[in-house]
């Protein structure tokens, strides 16, 4: 069965995760890479700034005011999607990744969850999702904005959606590859709650996650459903242990 992992900050699985057996999508601008955070614009044909956004000061500098509209119109492409990002394994074992561990995970102090997509998607069949894919580290120039006079301003953001997607969301530059990401989209203007009760096969303790905590993660699970490991480095790799479940052993 095909795996897909989720590295987290352990306060955020005990606080919200776990308690809620639920992931929170976010907003792109949330997100870490430079494409996500920063300003986004579009080379376009006939597209209305004027009149779509009447409160910038043509009159005052025409040219700031019209580069202002492109920037706004962008910011409304980027608002309409939700995300979540998880590392799939069809190469490597999706808790191997040294890299997402230091960014994600609190430099080995978090915790990283493991999805079995199939439970995971069947799970989740009520939510409209957009797109679930890996992305794309060979990035192309943004298509063009050809506006159509004939329809709405959301209806023209969402039919530019649909065409470009992959590049608008799906994509990032080589320098990210070791992530090996795949990332699930929503059409959605606010969050979304991914549901993983069903799916979740496993929590793996970083190198310096405190046990100290074991009871407050183990609390929330099926030891029979989720297995708990520990990650240890070993012949220059990470593998993983099993652990025995101190709370149930105890009960």
């Amino acid at each position: 069965m095909t795996k897909i992992y989720h590295y987290t900050k352990l306060s955020t699985a005990i606080e919200f995760i776990l308690p809620s057996m639920c992931l929170r999508t976010n907003f792109l601008s949330k997100m870490n890479g430079p494409k996500e955070n920063q300003k986004w614009s579009f080379g376009g044909m006939n597209v209305p700034y004027e009149t779509l956004y009447t409160e910038l000061d043509y009159n005052a500098d025409s040219d700031r005011a019209h580069f202002d509209g492109m920037y706004k119109f962008g910011e409304e492409i980027k608002s309409k999607i939700q995300a979540t990002c998880f590392v799939y394994s069809d190469k490597y074992k999706g808790f191997e990744n040294e890299m997402m561990w230091a960014q994600y995970s609190e430099n080995h102090r978090g915790i990283c969850l493991e999805l079995d997509t199939e439970l995971f998607i069947k799970e989740n069949s009520q939510l409209d999702i957009f797109k679930f894919q890996d992305i794309n580290y060979e990035p192309k120039k943004n298509e063009w904005i050809y506006w159509n006079r004939n329809m709405s301003k959301d209806e023209n953001i969402d039919q530019y959606i649909k065409r470009n997607f992959e590049n608008l969301f799906l994509s990032k530059s080589h320098y990210w590859e070791k992530e090996y990401e795949k990332r699930l989209l929503i059409l959605a203007n606010d969050f979304c709650y991914l549901n993983i009760k069903e799916s979740l096969t496993g929590i793996y303790y970083g190198l310096s996650t405190d046990f100290n905590y074991d009871v407050a993660i183990q609390q929330f699970i099926n030891p029979i459903k989720t297995k708990t490991y520990r990650v240890y480095f070993e012949d220059n790799k990470l593998k993983r242990m099993e652990r025995k479940s101190t709370l149930h052993n105890t009960s």
